[in-house]
């Protein structure tokens, strides 16, 4: 019997801790409504706001989530490694919208890259060597733009193509004059020590391509190389032609004029 009596006693328990809650939730509804305005704002604040922020920062999260998860992806079909940056988002973006259209098919999914962020600072700092490195290992790079002390170093690495093994015969002899020969010095591990390598045409000189749209008052020299491991080597050839024909005025600041 007692037994019983205790789960009388429990039902009952029970009931009051619901009564108790709506007689709580009454006696919160009846504060709010006794506030004045800024009494209202600064209940808002303290019990509403941060609860509310929270829940955005939640949804936004999960909405990043699923656009990153499941959206479309961006492919690139061109990146090229640009040291030295001698140009302005400007610049790349007055030079480059012909060039897209020429290699992009569909803009929505594809799209080509010249990323900047491979310039040594002041102080010495290689994170732009050091994230170039770990791109071009990945076969992420395409092509390189760069000054003759970086150019020098990639030749040296093997990691750069002799032009003559991948140019087309007619684009060659168009850039024949601009081609630069370099000597690369490689270490022979059964001599033990770096040996020259014959010359070859490692690289474009596109002085006159970057005079011509950097915004700056540029000095140094810059050329164009394509990396032996990069994925889209096609895409890296015919940017030597666009830039050709840029300097030849068939192509437009905008786009290619049609032919």
């Amino acid at each position: 019997m007692r037994i019983e009596a205790g789960g009388n006693k429990k039902t009952r328990i029970s009931d009051d801790s619901a009564i108790y809650k709506k007689r709580e939730e009454r006696s919160a509804k009846e504060t709010f409504r006794s506030l004045d305005r800024k009494e209202k704002w600064q209940y808002f604040k303290d019990y509403i706001l941060k609860k509310l922020l929270l829940g955005i920062a939640i949804l936004a999260i999960l909405i990043y989530a699923a656009v990153t998860i499941f959206g479309p992806r961006i492919e690139p079909v061109y990146y090229a490694a640009v040291f030295a940056n001698p140009f302005t988002e400007q610049d790349i973006d007055l030079f480059q919208g012909g060039f897209n259209e020429l290699v992009i098919a569909d803009p929505d999914k594809e799209g080509a890259y010249f990323d900047t962020g491979f310039s040594f600072d002041d102080n010495g700092d290689a994170t732009g060597r050091y994230k170039f490195v770990a791109l071009l290992a990945a076969a992420e790079i395409d092509a390189l733009l760069s000054p003759m002390s970086e150019l020098r170093i990639d030749v040296n690495s093997e990691a750069i193509c002799d032009l003559r093994e991948i140019l087309p015969d007619n684009l060659y002899k168009r850039v024949e004059d601009r081609l630069v020969w370099i000597e690369p010095e490689v270490f022979d591990y059964d001599l033990e020590k770096t040996v020259k390598q014959p010359s070859a045409p490692y690289a474009v000189d596109i002085s006159d391509f970057v005079k011509k749209y950097s915004s700056y008052d540029v000095r140094l020299k810059y050329y164009y190389s394509v990396v032996i491991n990069g994925a889209h080597r096609e895409n890296a050839i015919k940017f030597i032609e666009y830039m050709m024909d840029c300097l030849d005025g068939a192509v437009s600041t905008a786009a290619p004029v049609s032919r």
